[in-house]
């Protein structure tokens, strides 16, 4: 793979967290638009470790929960890997990571960008 399309990586996450703000308000599920404070916390979490990872930094999939909250996922199917990444809509909630095989799985509590650097890197891992 070349350095261009590595770093497409986080090009492409910061890409999708960004036009969640677009997003319409809310809907019939609840609220679409991530919170000011997810919004930061999902851009300071995803910049750290991206400062750290450099171009293997892995694209995620991006979502709004129905309290405006982020989620980032990541997902590998050979070996079956999973990495999500909560981001709450308020300080009141804890931002957890969620990581898994096809036999087993653990949720974390972040506190900085190295936990998710660390379980982005064991994702990377083939």
């Amino acid at each position: 793979m070349t350095a261009a399309l590595e770093v497409q990586g986080i090009t492409i996450t910061l890409k999708r967290i960004i036009e969640l703000l677009e997003a319409e308000d809310e809907d019939d599920y609840g609220i679409l638009k991530p919170s000011d404070y997810t919004f930061k916390t999902a851009l300071n979490l995803i910049s750290s470790a991206y400062d750290q990872m450099g171009s293997s930094f892995p694209k995620a999939s991006v979502s709004t929960d129905d309290e405006g909250g982020i989620r980032l996922s990541w997902t590998r199917h050979n070996p079956k890997r999973v990495v999500r990444l909560f981001c709450p809509s308020s300080a009141e909630k804890k931002v957890d990571i969620y990581h898994s095989t096809a036999e087993d799985y653990a949720i974390e509590d972040v506190f900085e960008a190295a936990t998710l650097v660390n379980w982005l890197e064991w994702f990377n891992k083939i």
